[in-house]
């Protein structure tokens, strides 16, 4: 029996005889047992156990608004619903317990947990079983719920979640990387990354995807090949454009509203990489070819995804979850094995921490909230404005010793020490020595290198030349003092300017820098 009815014909009708479901998304749920598999794809794993509330009542209640999430708003609110209601409170409920006393059993649970959220400052927790109770009262036409005490939790004022608690925090395994000494390792190893193993271009694309849009994991799921747009392909420089599915907006489906994003070309050629790969990967379910760029992931889950087999979404048979996408970041942070410098372990690093690292690099460089929460794709700017609270913060200072300390898990620097000119390609050319003039005071100059680049050189010497791998630097030159003139300015900028771009534009200079300074100590020790 199908159950598009009313909320009141819903309600009154015996659960027995319901069946199936029609989700708002027009997906149906076989809802005759206790278990219920929803089709959410995005998940590994779907599935409503309703056999673990003993008391059938509530089992039932729970059932039907539940159902009435799924049929009014979404798949996914139905599954939120009933996991928080169960974890704050139905999985305290005590077996064998009278007939006669639920009703009071039940008040005295929500009174205990919501006096216990409350004294930790975390009210907000129960707002969903709050609005079940009152839900029921309203529609289920029982003595389990009382409408007096519904009454009373109606009137009860629920203060919001707290937003963007990590971001605040600067956790250093929750919050935003460190721009200057986490960030700039995840972007030089995706640009040094020349695999083209399946699932090394998988980890590849996702990477690029997160560090440029800061998107949610499911925005990617939904991910097509033709949402890849190659504009002007003959051109030598082309424009990349990605068609990015949206989430949480109340749409039927993540692909009924497509948002257009360019894309930075060097991840334009990943992503076309990954692309010509897929090819190779044949895809049919149930007699059903997937042979089109329109109907084809662009991040392709080889063996299916479960939960859209089982529920026949033949649409997003082959996407990944949301936890899918995750462990590809992971995959990829391990086979670098990229250290952050700030914990001296692998990196932790989360499609979350990723957005909050977008969206606080861009409050910091004075992005506007409007265009920010465009960007996060959020309807209007109230989530915003976390990023714009630690804007000032983003930005640390640095001192000698910190950053020498740092330099070994960043290795900015590629070239070579020489030790004289006899030893440096282009030695001979006295263009093609380097000279290091300090900005606070001309006149003190000093000889720090040898540039190997026989053809005409386009870098901005001498501050380029530290992380330019031709760049042959002396032994015996002061590298200290280069370090100390370039932290100064540093701190010379910092203060100077409200854009915090500015003052941390050489921060990966100044960590080659004090590489070479290392190298060059750590040899004079050895000698």
């Amino acid at each position: 029996m199908n159950t598009k009815l009313s909320k009141a014909q819903a309600v009154e009708q015996s659960w027995s005889e319901m069946q199936i479901l029609v989700t708002r998304e027009g997906k149906k749920v076989n809802i005759s047992g206790d278990k219920w598999v929803l089709p959410i794809v995005i998940r590994h794993h779907s599935t409503l156990d309703f056999g673990k509330i003993s008391n059938l009542q509530l089992r039932n209640a729970l059932k039907h608004y539940v159902s009435d999430q799924m049929r009014r708003i979404s798949t996914s609110a139905g599954y939120k619903v009933f996991h928080e209601v169960w974890r704050q409170v139905l999985r305290n409920w005590e077996k064998d317990i009278q007939s006669s006393i639920i009703k009071d059993h039940l008040i005295d649970l929500f009174e205990k947990f919501i006096n216990s959220q409350r004294s930790r400052h975390k009210l907000w927790m129960m707002y969903e079983p709050i609005r079940w109770y009152i839900w029921c009262s309203e529609n289920i036409s029982d003595s389990t719920f009382s409408d007096a005490y519904a009454a009373e939790l109606e009137a009860m004022v629920i203060p919001g979640g707290p937003k963007g608690e990590a971001v605040r925090m600067s956790d250093p395994d929750m919050g935003p990387l460190h721009k200057s000494l986490e960030l700039p390792l995840l972007i030089a190893a995706l640009k040094e990354d020349k695999s083209l193993e399946f699932e090394h271009l998988q980890q590849k694309a996702v990477m690029a995807l997160s560090l440029a849009f800061g998107r949610n994991p499911a925005n990617l799921t939904y991910l097509r090949e033709g949402d890849l747009v190659k504009l002007d392909p003959s051109n030598e420089d082309p424009c990349y454009l990605i068609r990015m599915p949206r989430i949480k907006k109340r749409f039927v489906n993540p692909r009924d509203d497509l948002m257009d994003e360019y894309l930075d070309p060097h991840f334009g050629r990943i992503l076309e990489n990954l692309v010509e790969q897929n090819n190779s990967v044949p895809l049919s379910f149930k007699g059903r070819d997937f042979s089109t760029p329109e109907n084809r992931p662009l991040l392709i889950r080889t063996g299916g995804n479960r939960v859209a087999m089982f529920s026949l979404d033949a649409e997003n048979i082959f996407n990944m979850t949301s936890g899918d996408i995750s462990r590809l970041i992971t995959a990829f942070i391990k086979r670098h094995n990229i250290i952050s410098p700030l914990t001296g372990e692998l990196m932790h690093v989360t499609p979350r921490r990723l957005r909050y690292t977008l969206a606080t690099g861009l409050a910091a460089e004075g992005i506007s909230r409007r265009e920010l929460a465009r960007i996060l794709d959020h309807t209007d700017t109230q989530h915003v404005g976390v990023y714009f609270d630690v804007a000032g913060k983003v930005v640390e200072h640095l001192d000698k010793s910190m950053v020498k300390g740092f330099s070994k898990y960043l290795n900015f620097f590629k070239g070579k020490l020489v030790d004289s000119d006899e030893d440096a390609i282009n030695g001979e050319r006295d263009d093609k020595h380097l000279t290091f003039v300090d900005e606070q005071n001309p006149a003190d100059q000093s000889d720090i290198g040898v540039c190997g680049e026989s053809s005409v050189c386009h870098l901005d010497p001498p501050y380029s030349c530290y992380l330019c791998p031709k760049f042959q630097p002396y032994r015996h030159s002061d590298h200290e003092h280069v370090l100390e003139c370039l932290l100064a300015g540093r701190e010379e900028r910092l203060k100077k300017y409200e854009n915090a771009r500015l003052g941390i534009q050489l921060d990966e200079v100044i960590a080659a820098v004090a590489q070479v300074a290392q190298l060059c100590g750590q040899e004079h020790q050895n000698v």
